[in-house]
């Protein structure tokens, strides 16, 4: 693959390019949404298992769909790695839970309060492999934050499967709802005859999920619209050139939309890329890498370079940063306790990775006294009288007595 000097006209060429991949609209797939919504609305349950039998080739009578964990049997091996990562990322999300807390100005009192959320839905894919970790990134911080309940929706195939089942488990989770897709989405958004409607939905999928996701936005709340994995690695002579394309083909296994950039400073040697997906830039200097990578707003950003943490602290824009060559994005997305359900197609730029904060709340408790409604109570009338609004001014003036 050609290396491609940044700030050259085929540079630029490059990223204007896979800027536009991302902001392509799917209009298939929002049709596809569109469909499900309205089946759902319709036919609830009845639709949704008319879809499995389509795509999944598993027929369920309606009232099969929603079904418990059951006690199966678990390779030893594979339940400790889920203990492990159940642990560590428990261990990490603890400290994200936001506090309440109260405000006092003379004898008014605003309180700030966080509250759980109720009901929540988790979207595990279960189209090309069975995405226990997945699971445990979007169950666990919700399971901090204190929800009460927690239903994972996923395709049949991989509901079946007794690695799910234990970590759903392992994890209090009671409800397992057997579908997937943009049904999936719109049943946990809407309700179903056996399933109760949540109040928000979090975890990634297909193109078809991320539009149902983004169809029912304020129906339901949605953590965010995921896309393609993405990668952006920076490296200098420092790097092993096989790591870095180990690092590379492992987030392009996601999928042929994913997307993978290496930036090369100074003498790096150039990675073996994947040819498709892949993008290969050389920097002339850690202000130029760091300018595209914060351009990008890419979802991973790995640095092997020397003074890689340096470099790290540089970067703006990006889901999560993996710093040093031990540092590898494949364990991040299993076991190093950060989550793995991070923003994509650039809007690292504005979202953050899904944490704990996600599953509750906020509310504004305000009780006003009488001295303090006497001291501001008359601003408040000419801001009121100000914006053109006399009947917000009316009804604070009834109560201050203030007369303009």
């Amino acid at each position: 693959m050609n290396e491609l000097w940044i700030g050259s006209a085929e540079a630029e060429a490059a990223l204007r390019e896979l800027e536009a991949r991302r902001s392509e609209s799917n209009e298939r797939a929002l049709r596809v949404a569109d469909e499900a919504i309205a089946g759902v609305r319709a036919r609830g349950d009845a639709y949704v298992a008319e879809q499995i039998e389509r795509f999944d080739k598993v027929m369920l009578a309606p009232s099969e769909i929603k079904t418990a964990p059951a006690e199966l049997p678990v390779d030893p091996e594979i339940a400790a790695a889920i203990d492990t990562a159940i642990d560590r990322v428990s261990s990490f999300h603890e400290q994200q839970l936001p506090k309440s807390y109260r405000w006092r100005s003379s004898d008014t009192e605003v309180q700030h309060r966080v509250r759980a959320l109720r009901r929540t839905g988790v979207y595990v894919p279960g189209g090309r492999a069975v995405y226990v970790s997945t699971l445990i990134m979007t169950a666990v911080p919700a399971r901090i934050a204190g929800v009460g309940e927690i239903v994972v929706a996923t395709t049949a195939a991989a509901a079946a499967r007794p690695e799910l089942q234990y970590a759903c488990r392992r994890l209090g989770i009671r409800e397992i709802y057997r579908s997937g897709g943009a049904s999936a989405i719109a049943a946990m958004a809407l309700g179903t005859q056996s399933l109760e409607r949540v109040d928000k939905i979090v975890g990634p999928g297909n193109q078809y999920v991320t539009a149902a996701k983004a169809r029912l936005i304020g129906e339901v709340g949605i953590d965010m619209t995921a896309g393609p994995t993405e990668l952006v690695t920076i490296c200098d002579d420092s790097a092993d050139p096989e790591l870095v394309a180990a690092d590379l083909a492992a987030q392009a296994e996601h999928g042929p939309d994913s997307a993978v950039v290496c930036i090369l400073l100074g003498d790096a040697k150039p990675p073996a890329l994947p040819e498709k997906q892949s993008l290969l830039l050389r920097a002339r200097g850690v202000a130029d890498a760091i300018d595209v990578a914060n351009r990008i707003a890419p979802e991973h950003l790995s640095i092997i370079a020397r003074d890689a943490a340096a470099i790290a602290e540089r970067a703006e824009n990006c889901g999560a940063i993996y710093v040093g060559a031990a540092s590898a994005p494949a364990l991040g997305d299993y076991i190093v306790g950060s989550n793995h359900v991070l923003p994509t197609a650039g809007s690292a730029r504005f979202f953050s990775p899904l944490g704990v904060y996600d599953f509750v709340k906020r509310s504004n408790i305000v009780t006003v006294g009488e001295l303090d409604l006497s001291l501001i109570g008359a601003k408040a009338v000419s801001l009121a009288a100000f914006e053109g609004l006399p009947n917000h001014a009316r009804s604070v003036a009834l109560r201050a007595e203030v007369r303009r």
